[in-house]
């Protein structure tokens, strides 16, 4: 069965900094995606060509430029690269009638940074015994981040999220539980069972 959890961190002031760093420059991958999107769209329909369709696909690399662009390679590129993966999979889900195309995303308040496994991972503190959590890779990282667990019952997560909202931090992921679902309704049998309630 899948789970999700929610645990409140507290980044030390240097890690809030990286943080934000982070989640701008994934925010630049992905406005630069929807951007070169509309420019081949609109291309496409002045040269009214067969074909001429804008490219949906996973490249980011090219919108490094060491001149323009230079704050990109100060960010672990796993996280370019997610952001590039996470723009192409929500136009596939586009497509697929499930959800509205990739917009451009403003900088606010309500942000949140994907880490897939190469860039984060649980250990156990061997003063302590304690779970910590270690946010980078081995060259490019911020260290452990402090985070307040209200349980250690979870199995290790494949991907997680870093979320800040209203000036507090939080890390969430879903993972796999063992717990046996055979007996628990799905929403089709929710849903007999709210009207059978109804009638009676």
């Amino acid at each position: 069965m899948l789970m999700g959890i929610r645990f409140l961190c507290s980044p030390t002031p240097h890690q809030k900094l990286t943080l934000s760093q982070w989640i701008g420059c994934s925010r630049v991958i992905w406005n630069a995606k929807c951007q070169e999107y509309q420019y081949h769209r609109s291309f496409a329909a002045q040269v009214d060509e067969p074909g001429a369709q804008p490219p949906i696909d996973q490249k980011y690399s090219h919108f490094k430029d060491k001149e323009l662009t230079p704050w990109l390679y100060q960010c672990p590129s796993q996280l370019l690269r997610n952001s590039a993966v996470n723009w192409y999979n929500t136009f596939q889900h586009h497509l697929k009638g499930r959800c509205g195309k990739p917009k451009f995303k403003k900088k606010h308040d309500n942000i949140s940074l994907h880490l897939t496994r190469e860039l984060f991972s649980f250990e156990t503190c061997p003063n302590s015994g304690r779970l910590r959590l270690f946010i980078g890779t081995k060259t490019n990282n911020i260290g452990y981040l402090q985070v307040h667990y209200h349980t250690d019952q979870f199995d290790l997560p494949k991907s997680i999220r870093i979320k800040k909202k209203h000036g507090r931090y939080w890390v969430s992921f879903c993972y796999e539980d063992s717990l046996d679902t055979s007996g628990l309704l799905d929403q089709k049998g929710h849903l007999e069972q709210l009207r059978e309630k109804s009638v009676e």
